[in-house]
C-alpha cells in the first residue's frame, strides 16, 4: 500500500506536467481553481458544449449548468480526450452530464416518498413541505415510534429535511 499512496504525490510535483500550476498545488482547495480559469480557459461544460456543436450534435438541457459532480470535476482539457469518442458515445455522455440534476431530484423524491416519516405525515393529513431537490443524509430517531410523535414533531422533522435538501 505504501507505493500507491506515494505515487500521486510524485505526479503532482512542482513540474506541473499535464495540469496548470494553480490546480496541482491546490488539491484540497476547490475555490482556487475558478479565478485562475475565469477569463482564460473555458469550463468543462462550456468546452463540452462547443465540441458537441462542432460535431453537429445538440447540447442537452442542463449541460451548461451542470455542477462539477456531474462530470467528476474534470477540467476543460478532458474534452480533448472526449473528442476521440464516436458521436453516439458523445451524445450519451452529454445526456448523462446534462441530466445529473434531474436524476438527483428524482432520487430525492423517491427517498422522500419512501420515508416512514412522510408516510406518517400523509396519514395524519398534515401540510407536507416541498420535497428536497437533492439527497441528503437526513435521519430521525425512531426510539419513540412515529405513531407516538406529536404533529409538531413530525412537521418539524419534515421541514428540517426539506430545508437540508435545498
Amino acid at each position: 500500500m505504501g507505493p500507491t499512496k506515494k505515487s500521486p504525490k510524485r505526479g503532482s510535483a512542482s513540474k506541473g506536467t499535464g495540469r496548470s500550476g494553480a490546480r496541482s498545488g491546490a488539491a484540497g482547495s476547490p475555490g482556487s481553481s475558478p479565478p485562475a480559469s475565469a477569463g482564460e480557459e473555458p469550463t468543462f461544460p462550456q468546452a463540452f458544449a462547443k465540441l458537441l456543436r462542432n460535431r453537429g450534435l445538440s447540447v442537452p438541457k442542463g449541460l451548461r449548468d451542470a455542477p462539477s459532480e456531474a462530470y467528476a470535476g474534470q477540467s476543460a482539457e478532458f474534452v480533448e480526450q472526449l473528442a476521440g469518442l464516436s458521436d453516439t458515445e458523445l451524445k450519451r455522455y452529454a445526456e448523462q452530464v446534462g441530466g445529473y440534476v434531474r436524476r438527483q431530484e428524482q432520487r430525492a423524491k423517491r427517498e422522500w416518498d419512501a420515508s416512514p416519516l412522510i408516510a406518517e405525515l400523509r396519514k395524519r393529513k398534515l401540510k407536507e413541505p416541498s420535497p428536497p431537490s437533492r439527497v441528503v443524509g437526513a435521519s430521525v430517531s425512531l426510539a419513540k415510534p412515529l405513531s407516538d410523535w406529536s404533529n409538531a414533531e413530525i412537521l418539524r422533522a419534515a421541514d428540517e429535511w426539506s430545508r437540508m435538501g435545498r
